[in-house]
């Protein structure tokens, strides 16, 4: 393979200054400076642009005579690969067959990877670790194919991979997720690493956490939109991400935005929820209650990710990432917004945190809805937009940005595997128990007598004392103690995991002891049910017979003697 040396021209682009309220006359101005801000973009990743300008614009190759796209000859650039392939390897087969199988069937560059020997690489330089491996930055003395004879020099990131990572990186590639350019091998950890862009600015989190003061609102729309750009690219490819989070997205600039990390990407026919992978914060309610994964879950991620953006704090910093949020989540506990918001971002923010997934829109229809409050928007639409910018702005002029000190000591920001999640006691939770009531005895008029003898059904396990209290006065003998409908609702709520810290540890308290007192807890089995336990409703005669009513008479008279 020919090799030609040369660094990229670095090309940096500035942020140009932004009126924040703008009146409507100035509109024809703001068009003109999205554009130019929109083509700075461009210009920063050439393959984006040459994706846009030439995919399926057919050119004649100069050797061969026969058509092809991007200037790329996909018969020609065959045969030269082949050519190459003993005259390099990996010293693993399966590595070897995927980057030969992945060039000889390349219609363009953006679907090339290659070996890269690691000694093409200088001042490796580690950056973090995230939930697939270490990152590390470094410079490529070749760069990328752009066309045969030409490489282009660049800055990468590498890390640990998986193949499926690598096929599901490459596909995305120009499609607002950072492109895969090969594969390499480090000999001093013998570990194998993937080459890919190096984001200018790091992680989104990472962007937020040094650059927020520079974003303003027209900033963080285009962060946004950008975001959802690469979503439904994933999606429209019959695909989730299914662990999409700050960290697994980077920037080229302070808007240019770009998905990474499908280690876990998969399509929406494949689900295992025996294995439950993920940061709690980001992952949806029935992630966390069933282990069921969708598309929908990467949109209540994407709602995350939204409050992250257009306030700096990550969702729950100040709490444990436990079993105990997952719990909430599940229960439709909802992180803090600690900053006002326009009200057309928080409206869809919300609509991304709905508890029920067929709530919550599709990635095109986000992408539909943000383009719909567009810079380019009609004027109608831009004076509402600037008024609740203007709301905003005014009530946040004390607005503290998010100090990662402040973040709760067992707040943990990377990918993990979660074995609580389908435990037994986590399955049980919302119901307390899992045991139906008198579920060992037969369901007959004797049970019924009981009752009325105030025979309680047994509790099967410790449960959390503010639980078992609202429980036990619904169980009260005499109707007119019974707490309402009305009265339950705010007993429930005055133990939401939005209440006040006093009674939330109290709270965390009981729930503490409960687990504890559980660990060698049973949950219910069916095949323990008594056969003539019967759970469906049914026309019950013996509640009105002659002996019946006796026995009640005869149990109130004995209630009355003992008082």
């Amino acid at each position: 393979m020919k090799e030609m040396k040369g660094m990229r021209k670095s090309e940096e682009i500035k942020d140009t200054g932004e009126t924040e309220e703008m009146e409507v006359k100035e509109i024809e101005e703001m068009k003109g400076t999205r554009k130019m801000e929109e083509m700075k973009d461009i210009k920063k990743t050439k393959e984006l642009e040459e994706s846009e300008n030439f995919e399926n614009n057919p050119r004649k190759c100069s050797k061969c005579y026969q058509n092809n796209i991007e200037s790329w000859c996909h018969p020609c650039n065959a045969k030269r690969f082949q050519n190459e392939f003993g005259k390099w390897t990996s010293e693993d087969r399966e590595i070897d067959e995927l980057i030969q199988q992945i060039q000889l069937n390349a219609n363009k560059y953006q679907e090339i990877i290659e070996w890269i020997p690691f000694g093409r690489l200088e001042n490796v330089t580690y950056l973090a670790k995230g939930g697939f491996g270490k990152v590390y930055k470094a410079n490529w003395l070749d760069g990328f194919i752009y066309s045969y004879k030409k490489k282009n020099g660049m800055n990468l990131v590498n890390k640990l991979f998986g193949i499926g990572m690598i096929k599901n990186q490459l596909k995305f590639r120009g499609k607002n997720a950072i492109a895969i350019y090969g594969i390499t091998k480090d000999p001093t950890e013998n570990e194998y690493m993937m080459v890919m862009d190096y984001a200018e600015y790091g992680s989104l989190r990472n962007l937020l956490n040094n650059k927020f003061e520079n974003l303003t609102w027209r900033k963080k729309y285009n962060i946004l939109s950008k975001i959802v750009i690469g979503l439904t690219n994933i999606h429209e490819l019959g695909l989730m991400h299914k662990d999409f989070h700050s960290g697994n997205i980077v920037n080229q600039s302070l808007t240019l935005s770009y998905i990474t990390d499908f280690g876990l990407c998969k399509p929406v026919t494949e689900n295992n929820p025996e294995n439950i992978y993920g940061l709690i914060p980001y992952m949806a309610p029935e992630t966390l209650n069933r282990g069921e994964y969708s598309q929908a879950s990467d949109i209540y991620s994407f709602g995350m990710v939204m409050l992250e953006v257009l306030t700096s704090y990550p969702p729950y910093y100040n709490v444990p990432h436990n079993e105990n949020l997952a719990m909430g989540i599940c229960e439709e506990f909802k992180p803090e917004i600690k900053c006002e918001i326009p009200q057309f971002l928080k409206e869809i923010m919300e609509k991304c945190w709905n508890f029920e997934p067929l709530n919550r829109p599709t990635a095109k229809e986000l992408k539909s809805q943000l383009e719909k409050y567009d810079y380019n928007c009609n004027i109608e639409i831009r004076k509402q937009v600037n008024k609740q910018i203007n709301v905003a702005n005014k009530s946040n002029k004390n607005f503290i940005q998010y100090d990662p000190n402040e973040m709760h000591p067992e707040a943990i920001y990377t990918s993990r595997y979660l074995p609580f999640v389908k435990s037994k006691k986590f399955e049980t939770h919302k119901v307390l128990t899992s045991y139906p009531p008198y579920y060992n005895v037969p369901h007959n008029e004797n049970l019924a007598m009981g009752i009325c003898e105030e025979f309680k059904p047994e509790i099967k396990c410790e449960i959390p004392q503010f639980l078992k209290e609202i429980m036990e006065k619904c169980w009260n003998f005499e109707p007119l103690n019974r707490p309402t409908a009305k009265e339950l609702k705010s007993q429930l709520e005055k133990y939401d995991y939005n209440c006040n810290i006093e009674i939330r540890k109290q709270v965390n308290k009981q729930i503490n002891v409960a687990n504890k007192s559980n660990k060698n807890f049973i949950q219910y089995d069916p095949n323990e049910m008594h056969p003539e336990a019967i759970y469906t409703s049914r026309y019950l005669p013996f509640v009105k017979s002659k002996k019946f009513e006796t026995h009640i008479e005869e149990a109130e008279e004995n209630k009355i003697q003992e008082n």
